[in-house]
């Protein structure tokens, strides 16, 4: 005879192998043209740097991802000691050039407030790709102003 084990079923938070950190010039940015940018004042990074990712505090940023590896994203604001009222979110991601690498089933989505990572996916194939994130910005409350660029992505097996 076996036992069998009572138990609630608790799922545990997804802890993605790369994220990728993007730090936005709120005021910098917000004084420029809103539309494709092309510029200072955006600083991306992710966890790789040991493992290949290049590109690093920069807008350029190239992220090494293996199959199979969770992706996650964030952008916050670099404002005036945090005093300002700025935001910074992730408002969307499309496939500019190359390889789906998240395939049909892995594209980064939203994730709820609650979650660490503003949106999250999961690497599927190998490939490169150029991809467009789009952001949103906001100084002191005003209207926010939208931006996009293409950074990029190589996932190995």
């Amino acid at each position: 005879m076996s036992a069998k084990l009572l138990s609630n079923f608790t799922a545990s938070p997804v802890v993605p192998a790369r994220v990728i950190n993007v730090a936005v010039d709120t005021v910098y940015l917000y004084s420029q043209t809103t539309g494709q940018y092309a510029g200072t004042g955006i600083y991306m990074m992710d966890n790789n740097v040991v493992g290949g990712s290049t590109g690093e505090g920069g807008e350029e940023l190239n992220t090494e991802v293996t199959a199979g590896f969770g992706v996650g994203f964030n952008v916050f604001p670099i404002d005036s000691l945090g005093n300002q009222g700025d935001s910074v979110e992730i408002v969307g991601m499309e496939l500019s050039n190359g390889t789906n690498i998240f395939g049909n089933w892995g594209w980064p989505a939203p994730q709820p407030s609650t979650s660490s990572y503003q949106w999250l996916g999961t690497a599927m194939t190998q490939g490169d790709c150029t991809y467009q994130l789009k952001i949103a910005v906001s100084v002191g409350g005003a209207p926010a102003k939208y931006f996009w660029w293409d950074p990029f992505f190589e996932c190995t097996a």
